[in-house]
């Protein structure tokens, strides 16, 4: 366990077997590391139901005071994780009941690390698996990407009753195996098409076939809904089992559907102030 201090302008790290008894005033704010290592290793066990691994403690979670933490970071970052050292947390920009937050929003990582998923997902999926983690105990905003897009679908996947319900453990066990936005947008479609009746699920059954096929065209709804919200998913997947006239797709008519959503992810970017329902009908008008 490090603690990154700056002392009459010097930058020192310290290493310590353990903070347990220490206590550190930052910008104005009193750190009781008892207190915050007694609560993040009850906060371990009740997440992941296990006995908190002492390594995790003493090796893998360091702290720094905030001037100190700016030559790690330059963005205005409140934690970092780093794949060789563990996680990092900030001092001195909330509280201790705000800094523990931060504390198990890098452990998640650090967990996901040891499951052996972390480094088979992308920037989205890591970061909101550990916002999901975090917002076991509270809430905290992001302005910038990936955590602001990581946040939104997350936020879609907790309001969905068949996902939202879990226990956060089951939560934890289906995201921490999506490898991209992609897959974690044909998650969220695919608990959207349930809770809505399942209607895409049988329209890809009708059309579809096998399940090549049928994995082809949800990806692709996937990739053209990766950053639509709640509302706008439901009227792409209602809009798209819409599309009749069909037996069996051959190739080529997958490819000419594929095609049709590829270019309504191009129309979505290209007028952003024009209503969904509208390019959709430019889109599909062909089909």
């Amino acid at each position: 366990m490090r603690l990154g201090l700056v002392e009459k302008g010097s930058y020192i790290n310290k290493d310590y077997p353990d903070l347990t008894g220490y206590r550190l005033e930052v910008n104005g704010y009193l750190y009781d590391f008892s207190q915050i290592l007694t609560e993040t290793r009850r906060r371990v066990e009740q997440l992941w139901q296990i006995e908190c691994p002492a390594d995790l403690l003493r090796h893998r979670l360091h702290f720094s005071e905030q001037r100190y933490f700016n030559r790690m970071v330059r963005n205005d970052h409140y934690g970092i994780f780093n794949r060789h050292t563990g996680a990092h947390v900030c001092l001195g920009l909330v509280d201790e009941a705000a800094t523990v937050n931060l504390v198990i929003h890098e452990i998640a990582h650090e967990m996901h690390s040891r499951q052996g998923y972390y480094e088979l997902s992308d920037e989205y999926v890591q970061e909101g698996l550990a916002i999901m983690t975090e917002q076991e105990f509270g809430r905290r905003s992001f302005d910038f990407n990936p955590h602001f897009t990581a946040q939104q679908m997350i936020d879609q996947l907790l309001e969905l009753p068949d996902f939202g319900s879990l226990p956060f453990l089951a939560r934890w066990e289906i995201l921490s195996k999506v490898g991209g936005i992609v897959q974690l947008s044909y998650l969220i479609n695919r608990y959207t098409d349930d809770h809505e009746g399942g209607y895409l699920r049988d329209w890809l059954d009708r059309h579809c076939s096998g399940p090549d096929e049928a994995r082809h065209l949800a990806n692709a709804l996937a990739q053209t809904s990766q950053f639509y919200a709640l509302y706008n998913r439901r009227l792409l997947l209602r809009r798209f089992v819409q599309l009749g006239g069909y037996g069996y797709l051959n190739r080529n008519q997958v490819h000419f559907i594929v095609r049709a959503l590829l270019q309504l992810r191009e129309l979505d970017k290209r007028y952003p102030d024009q209503s969904l329902s509208d390019l959709m009908e430019q889109a599909f008008s062909h089909l």
